[in-house]
């Protein structure tokens, strides 16, 4: 018999998604710095989060994140024009 236990050390993430789905998102925007093939946008989305700190948790073998973090990760690479 298994025991699941919650870790108190981690705060849940309000909106999280895996980086295949945040990468499938993100490709349905068709905007140029997503225009490639799933797996290097993950590696992508993976070196963003990593670069930038974000927290991310297991769900199962999957690691998810914030997708409003991700959002903002973009929106430091790539500012709107006139901002």
């Amino acid at each position: 018999m298994a025991i699941a236990t919650l870790n108190p050390d981690t705060e849940p993430i309000a909106d999280p998604v895996t980086f295949d789905e945040a990468a499938l998102l993100f490709q349905e925007t068709h905007l140029p710095e997503f225009e490639l093939r799933t797996k290097p946008l993950v590696r992508k989305l993976q070196r963003w989060a990593k670069e930038d700190g974000l927290a991310t948790n297991r769900r199962g073998r999957a690691l998810v994140v914030s997708f409003t973090d991700l959002l903002d990760a973009h929106a430091r690479r790539y500012p709107a024009p006139g901002v």
